[in-house]
């Protein structure tokens, strides 16, 4: 009760397994719109030919976005409300904005990637990725900001988000490469040491997000009565399964070991089980940060 009255929402409306998908989609699109703009806007030559796919593959990651958000309103047309009646204090009105110019940048960055011109890809790459960066960070904001919202609550969410994005957009776009391989010649071909080359930038990711989630749990463990109670009662009580086992061992414990014995991290099979275990594993993650605090508030 007393986090409804902080936050003056009375109403019974649960965020469920859609705006999980919701969260896990925006992230995948960033982490694969971040390799594509390796070539054509930092100048990592060998990164250039897969940027045309990594942008495409972002771009329809992205496009589902609207249509999760505008069927959980209940009453579509209320999407529109967040334009008409737009109040600038508030996250979810930055997001709305967000999300429809994002695509269009990175639309117009394909079509300058598709016609080779490194001027207006740069220009149009740098536009998008700040617009990318934004996208991701008001969807942390938006749960940062909620006092009512244990454990989202916290100036380290939209780090935690963009990190999870980061790594699941490198694994969905080390897959998505892999299927791609079987349907063009072999000289377009993607080869596996660039899809390890990849592998590597996402274990990179992988250890950050660990030692976020690590500094999380020593906050929580050494907190006060509530962050205690959402650590052990929720995330590793009744959640235990997309926070702990999902999330932490699947997603992101498994692929470090994988990705860190050369042996393995070289071979092609390593690099698409690491891609398909982090890729999966953060949708744990996107599934306790949507549900555990919605839980915590019916039952504590």
């Amino acid at each position: 009760m007393e986090g409804q009255v902080i936050a003056n929402a009375f109403q019974n409306a649960y965020w469920g397994f859609p705006i999980a998908l919701y969260f896990w989609l925006v992230g995948a699109s960033a982490g694969s719109f971040v390799i594509s703009t390796l070539g054509w806007v930092f100048g990592v030559k060998k990164y250039k030919p897969l940027a045309l796919f990594a942008s495409n593959t972002a771009i329809v990651a992205l496009l589902i976005v609207p249509v999760l958000l505008i069927i959980d309103a209940g009453k579509p047309y209320r999407f529109f409300h967040l334009f008409i009646f737009a109040h600038w204090s508030a996250p979810m009105v930055w997001g709305s904005f967000l999300i429809m110019t994002y695509p269009i940048a990175m639309g117009f960055y394909s079509f300058f990637v598709h016609k080779e011109n490194q001027l207006w890809a740069r220009r149009l790459g740098i536009l998008a990725i700040v617009l990318a960066l934004s996208t991701h960070w008001y969807t942390g904001v938006v749960m940062q900001l909620n006092p009512a919202r244990l454990p989202n609550h916290t100036s380290v969410a939209p780090l935690l988000f963009l990190t999870g994005a980061y790594v699941s957009g490198i694994g969905l776009l080390i897959l998505c490469l892999w299927l791609r391989n079987f349907l063009v010649t072999v000289t377009a071909r993607v080869s596996p040491e660039l899809m390890a080359d990849m592998a590597r930038l996402m274990l990179y990711g992988i250890v950050f997000d660990l030692f976020l989630l690590g500094n999380e749990f020593l906050q929580m463990t050494y907190g006060t009565g509530e962050e205690r109670t959402i650590l052990y009662e929720v995330l590793l009580g009744v959640f235990r399964w997309p926070y702990l086992y999902i999330e932490v061992v699947w997603g992101l414990l498994l692929p470090l070991i994988i990705l860190v014995i050369p042996r393995i991290r070289r071979s092609l099979n390593g690099v698409l089980v690491a891609a398909f275990m982090t890729a999966t594993g953060v949708y744990g993650m996107r599934i306790w940060w949507v549900m555990a605090a919605q839980y915590y508030q019916g039952h504590f």
